[in-house]
């Protein structure tokens, strides 16, 4: 009967060193009754158990004080049992040496020793097998994890569920957050983030607080890691956008060991490579990937926010890659004073954000961003080889240099009208004049979370309603919704203009005109009055949206920028020899 039991071969071994090995099979081969150590009457065992490689005696169980059948079935010889939750602890024996001892903390009896009926394999005590070097510890130890992990099913990501509670993946950690502090009516403390991918799948998984600092620096990127026991909850799309449906959190019952398998069929960090020249035509706010050769590297530079007063601390990287197109990496806080790599390394950066002031456009990190310097990737090789045969001598556009208007296309309107027939959104510019500002719903109620800027139900009770937050607050700011007619050279077009431009065109903020609607709405209407005929640079969002069945041109004002005259007639000039083929000197 005993050869239809498999015990955990090296799970004790595993545990005698520190690590954990899910649900282990054990043979019991001796028990021993123990003082209860105090007013408790749970009884207390010490059993001496075996995986069959290796035998312990110095593993304590408390039976617990409603089952009287239990410390019977565990007396017997030969009993199978699993270790459900166990922990290992080093105390001071009687000669005061450091000895580990296993707490056992729920077991579950597998097969009767009058079943089983002999001892399985031939163990020995792992006393008896301490003149192993460290090195080949070490080893055993990796192939026992992994073999106790092995011989289990692993689940793949996908099909990670909250009705699924006993499984195992297998993952590669492919970007790791830095750790963040936060602080909310709940609370406040800390927190970090890693995306996990397989063959099938990728998820994010979060820790907080304590397990903080529990898993912090055993998780390292681009390694594979035995994962289980943690928490599955519906994922939050405003700070995550991988696909699964479901997000992870560390536990304290959280199992996580590495992988000494073979590691190469989990796939490795996939990028989506964005080349800086089509970065500088896209919409600010986009993520992209982006490798180039690091031309230069600022100083690091210090200055206080004037939003919220602080000192900041910013590293600006200037990247080229092989279309003679620059641009800038802006590193912030930490992770610019910790930059202190020097020459000219080929960086990447997974998860860029675009960002654009005054037509100027640059990248800047995010907390799911992961830069690298110098990856072994195909991609570095040939950028090294770019910069140095001939990159270094050419001729450099830069994005991140403030040069007019910027690289957005110059359409009138009714070159847009004939250009947006998707849903696609295109994006352009075009020197228009205001003909119509709307006053009607120009100005709402909006949630004074900075995170939202939905409208609120006014409760009429002095509390105000956001639906998207689900909450009720006390008060509300103001923000600008403003319906303007633009005309150029071609025609005109209504288009929508938000708080931070509408307030440019204006002259005052959104918070200041909603003061005085409540008390002088004259003075409202006349500066919405003065605002026609103002001339700017308009930069805009054109898409077909369908209501009703119906298609129509929606177009949205993304900045307004004052005509600089000197340059748009520049612009003037060359298009003018574009078509005409003829120098204007």
């Amino acid at each position: 009967m005993a050869s239809a039991y498999k015990l955990s071969e090296g799970a004790l071994q595993t545990i005698m060193y520190g690590g954990e090995v899910i649900d282990p099979l054990v043979q019991i081969l001796g028990t021993k009754k123990m003082s209860p150590g105090g007013s408790d009457s749970s009884s207390r065992l010490r059993l001496m158990i075996s995986d069959g490689l290796h035998k312990v005696n110095i593993a304590v169980f408390t039976v617990p004080k409603n089952d009287q059948t239990l410390p019977h079935v565990l007396e017997q010889v030969f009993t199978i049992i699993k270790l459900k939750r166990y922990l290992s602890n080093v105390i001071k024996n009687k000669n005061n040496i450091d000895a580990r001892v296993i707490a056992i903390l729920e077991l579950e009896v597998v097969a009767r020793g009058e079943f089983v009926g002999q001892i399985i394999g031939n163990p020995v005590s792992l006393s008896d097998s301490e003149t192993l070097t460290q090195s080949s510890d070490v080893i055993k130890r990796n192939e026992c994890i992994n073999g106790s992990f092995s011989s289990k099913t692993i689940s793949p990501i996908a099909s990670l569920n909250p009705f699924h509670n006993n499984w195992i993946i297998r993952a590669r950690v492919v970007n790791k957050t830095n750790v963040r502090n936060w602080s909310n009516a709940k609370g406040e403390g800390k927190l970090f983030s890693i995306d996990l991918v397989d063959k099938g799948g990728e998820i994010r998984c979060t820790a907080f607080r304590d397990l903080v600092d529990k898993f912090f620096d055993r998780l390292e990127v681009d390694k594979v890691y035995y994962i289980s026991k943690c928490q599955l909850q519906p994922i939050n799309r405003q700070f995550c956008s991988l696909k699964h449906q479901f997000e992870m959190y560390f536990t304290p019952e959280t199992i996580i060991e590495p992988s000494y398998d073979d590691n190469e069929i989990i796939p490795q960090i996939t990028y989506n490579f964005t080349t800086i020249d089509k970065v500088a035509v896209m919409e600010a706010g986009t993520i992209v990937d982006v490798i180039g050769v690091c031309k230069t590297i600022s100083e690091l530079q210090s200055f206080v926010a004037k939003s919220t007063n602080r000192e900041m601390q910013k590293r600006q990287l200037v990247l080229v890659d092989q279309t003679k197109t620059a641009i800038s990496l802006n590193l912030w806080g930490s992770q610019a004073e910790s930059f202190a790599v020097t020459g000219n390394p080929v960086i990447l950066v997974k998860n860029a954000k675009i960002y654009e002031f005054r037509g100027a456009k640059s990248i800047t990190l995010m907390g799911t961003s992961l830069l690298k310097i110098d990856p072994e990737i195909r991609e570095t090789h040939i950028l090294r080889r770019w910069y140095h045969s001939e990159g270094n001598q050419v001729e450099i556009t830069n994005v991140s240099h403030r040069n007019g208007y910027g690289s957005t296309p110059w359409l009138t309107f009714k070159e847009a009208r004939q250009q947006t027939i998707s849903e696609k959104p295109l994006y352009y510019q075009t020197f228009g004049t205001i003909l119509l500002v709307r006053l009607d719903r120009a100005v709402y109620k909006s949630c004074p979370n900075a995170d939202c800027q939905k409208k609120v139900l006014d409760l009429e009770n002095g509390m105000y309603r956001c639906e998207k937050c689900n909450r009720e607050f006390p008060n509300f700011k103001y923000r600008l919704l403003v319906s303007m007619n633009v005309a150029d050279s071609s025609s005109s077009q209504w288009v929508t203009v938000f708080s931070s431009e509408a307030e440019k065109i204006l002259g005052k903020t959104a918070q200041e005109i909603g003061e005085l609607m409540e008390t002088d709405p004259d003075t409202v209407a006349n500066m919405f009055e003065e605002a026609q005929f103002k001339q700017f640079i308009f930069k805009c969002r054109a898409k077909i949206e369908t209501y009703n069945d119906e298609q129509k041109m929606k177009t949205v004002v993304v900045t307004v920028a004052p005509v600089d005259y000197e340059e748009y007639n520049a612009y003037l000039v060359d298009r003018i020899e574009k078509f005409t083929g003829v120098p204007c000197n």
